[in-house]
């Protein structure tokens, strides 16, 4: 994404929003699509805990993912209409969170994931640090912490052994 998709209050370009929108939108669907088709298949294989439990995580992964994207365009959708100021939308509740969730390294052949589910989680990181960047055009480099996040961090760390 460059400056070009930026207009001149610093927002972004209401024609390329829209776009990215019904992107996003189309892949949270197809997304959602698969996981219900998905979820009812694996039923009839007897996958092992361990698979099963992996898969569920890494599904909540693709989920978290888009929710976070979805958010963050439905609130720039919001700025764009004048329901809410471009400095409202820049309070850490509304940016995009989760990052570390979102974005962690995640071993594809551990769980024996589907190849389809391996390209949906591909594209919803993708997707996700491309809007990552798009909020960091807009509103700068984040120095305040999610207090959420910061306990969930919090919370995460203490589970790991020392």
């Amino acid at each position: 994404m460059t400056q070009k998709n930026l207009n001149e209050d610093g927002l972004l370009d209401p024609r390329f929003l829209e776009k990215s929108y019904q992107e996003a939108m189309e892949l949270t669907q197809a997304v959602a699509s698969y996981l219900e088709v998905e979820n009812e298949q694996l039923k009839d294989f007897n996958l092992g805990a361990e698979a099963e439990v992996f898969y569920a995580s890494e599904s909540m992964r693709v989920s978290t993912c888009l929710m976070q994207v979805m958010s963050w365009f439905l609130v720039q959708k919001g700025v764009a209409a004048g329901e809410i100021t471009k400095e409202q939308a820049g309070a850490i509740k509304f940016r995009l969170g989760a990052g570390e969730i979102c974005l962690a390294r995640v071993d594809m052949n551990k769980g024996k994931l589907p190849k389809q589910f391996i390209t949906f989680l591909e594209k919803s990181q993708g997707l996700y640090r491309q809007v990552a960047r798009m909020d960091q055009m807009v509103y700068g480099k984040d120095k305040t912490v999610n207090p959420v996040h910061e306990l969930f961090d919090r919370i995460q760390n203490k589970d790991q052994p020392k």
